[in-house]
């Protein structure tokens, strides 16, 4: 069965953020579940066959198949959405390895949250992800991700690699050791959206 993947790509003053880790992710994918012998989309040749707004941060979503076909980039306005509370939701069995676009199971995970409220997704007291962002704790300038994920990130696996972020297993209990919990992805970087600890609601 042919399934639709797709990246989402920060789109800054006309150029594109973090090319290289969403190309390692969608090589990942390709090898993971595309077709045997499909061509791995090249994002970069995408990208320069669709330039995008030459001002401004855009957010650049790009589908493609588990064929190898890809769909032209959209481009939109990018406003982070603002979280004021995280729930810590149980769900052992949720697997959201691969940006696929039909993310049904995943935002269920959230039903019934209000507007400002978000998902901190756990997986047997471990915490993962958010439904739409990695995350990182601290307590000032040091954040710490933790060890277990949902998704493997590219803001996250970018700033690991810079060692701007240390990565640790953490259980949910742990989240109160640390001020604040911000949600990281390739739109976001650590302190953009940030949620108090204090307004996490544990299990």
């Amino acid at each position: 069965m042919c399934r639709l993947i797709f990246e989402t790509v920060k789109w800054a003053d006309g150029a594109p953020r973090l090319l290289p880790w969403h190309q390692a992710r969608v090589e990942r994918a390709m090898s993971l579940y595309g077709v045997a012998g499909a061509p791995v989309p090249d994002l970069a040749a995408v990208l320069a066959s669709c330039p995008g707004p030459g001002s401004g941060i855009h957010k650049c979503h790009i589908t493609y198949d588990t064929q190898g076909r890809v769909k032209a980039p959209v481009f939109a306005p990018y406003r982070p959405r603002r979280v004021k509370k995280l729930v810590c939701v149980e769900a052992p069995h949720l697997d959201y390895s691969c940006k696929w676009e039909d993310r049904t199971a995943l935002e269920a995970v959230g039903a019934g949250l209000g507007g400002d409220e978000e998902a901190l997704i756990l997986r047997n007291g471990l915490v993962t992800d958010t439904r739409y962002s990695n995350v990182a704790f601290g307590n000032g300038s040091h954040w710490v991700a933790p060890e277990t994920f949902l998704l493997p990130g590219t803001k996250r696996a970018f700033l690991l690699e810079r060692g701007r972020m240390e990565c640790r297993p953490l259980k949910a209990e742990d989240v109160k050791k640390f001020h604040f919990c911000s949600l990281v992805n390739a739109m976001l970087d650590p302190g953009d959206v940030v949620v108090r600890t204090e307004d996490i609601l544990l299990p």
